[in-house]
């Protein structure tokens, strides 16, 4: 071989490197967003369930009083530990707080839990917002797992926006009343429930137990949507 094929091949696999290193170090092309496991986001501006009927919030006030009840002489028996918690006074004064702000919100906030008796359990955290007569809902619940024993895992975070007006609270995944919410003595202590009818006409029975708070846990994609709607702790 010639020098001068010599210098022709060498130059030939030094471009052909280069280029083979370029092609690689190119970042490929952006595809399609990931939805996140851990969340579900109802938009802003999804249709809300409609508000419930006088026989259907009647039929609705009678099974909550029926649960409760219950579930109390459950505890009586001694068959479960507890009901509910005793009413938190720091919920009490956030809430009057938010009252001079928007007073038809403000005795729906707070967190709510049903982790009393046997699994599944509920979790509900109601915010206020600054968009007057709107509120912003956080829910999960824990859940046994069909294969595992006494394994339990966290259903995703499911992030909604609701409405408050003429005493119900009407979001895309639930509804919920002032009448569903009722005081009730608790053994030795005074406890806070309230009620939500899902889209397949279940009941959830909840307890108040604090003031809202964001957990530094959530996803960014939920408090990206949390901001959007304005939602305030």
């Amino acid at each position: 071989m010639t020098h001068a094929i010599r210098v022709k091949w060498a130059a030939a696999l030094v471009l052909t490197a280069g280029l083979g290193a370029a092609i690689a170090c190119t970042p490929p092309a952006p595809g399609p967003a990931t939805p996140d496991p851990d969340v579900v986001l109802h938009p802003v501006d999804a249709p809300l369930r409609p508000p419930l009927t006088e026989d259907a919030l009647r039929q609705a006030e009678a099974e909550m009083q029926q649960r409760i009840q219950a579930d109390l002489d459950l505890l009586g028996l001694g068959k479960i530990g507890s009901v509910g918690s005793p009413i938190s006074s720091e919920l009490v004064a956030y809430r009057q707080t938010w009252a001079e702000t928007d007073p038809d919100v403000a005795p729906f906030l707070g967190t709510w839990e049903k982790e009393w008796d046997m699994l599944p359990h509920y979790f509900m955290t109601v915010f206020p917002s600054e968009v007057p007569g709107r509120v912003c809902l956080v829910r999960y619940s824990k859940q046994e797992t069909a294969t595992v024993p006494f394994e339990v895992y966290d259903t995703p975070l499911e992030f909604s926006v609701a409405q408050v007006a003429e005493g119900q609270l009407l979001a895309s995944n639930t509804q919920s009343a002032r009448s569903l919410l009722r005081q009730a003595p608790v053994m030795d202590y005074e406890s806070e429930f309230l009620a939500t009818v899902e889209p397949t006409g279940n009941m959830q029975v909840y307890a108040s137990q604090r003031p809202p708070a964001i957990a530094p846990t959530w996803p960014a994609a939920l408090m990206e949507q949390f901001r959007a709607a304005g939602c305030r702790e």
